[in-house]
């Protein structure tokens, strides 16, 4: 009960996090908080909104996947292996994302 319930709080908290960082950077447009912009790479950046888009919605995709997973192992947890496949999927997810991240991130840069 201790383990689910501290699974539930933290992937509950990264989504929350997720969320928050959707919005300051895709409405509020605060590109700093994106790894490795700053004053002298924002020179390197053809399409800053095209950036800033992709960006809050990758962090609003894993967002909504991360506070999915609780509710996922918990309809998993009753089958032979269900958490390994549960686990799995997310984790294949994430990786998808990222490889959708860094392939279209070469469209906003030079």
């Amino acid at each position: 009960m201790t383990g689910k319930l501290i699974e539930i709080l933290v992937m509950e908290g990264i989504a929350i996090l997720l969320f928050v960082f959707a919005y300051q950077i895709g409405i509020k447009g605060k590109m700093e908080l994106i790894a490795g912009y700053n004053k002298h790479s924002a020179d390197r950046v053809t399409d800053k909104d095209g950036l800033r888009r992709l960006i809050a919605r990758t962090c609003l995709l894993v967002g909504i996947g991360s506070a999915v997973m609780p509710i996922l192992t918990h309809i998993t947890a009753g089958y032979d292996h269900g958490m390994a496949h549960a686990i799995g999927a997310y984790g294949g997810f994430i990786v998808g994302i990222i490889g959708m991240v860094m392939l279209q991130a070469r469209d906003y840069t030079r």
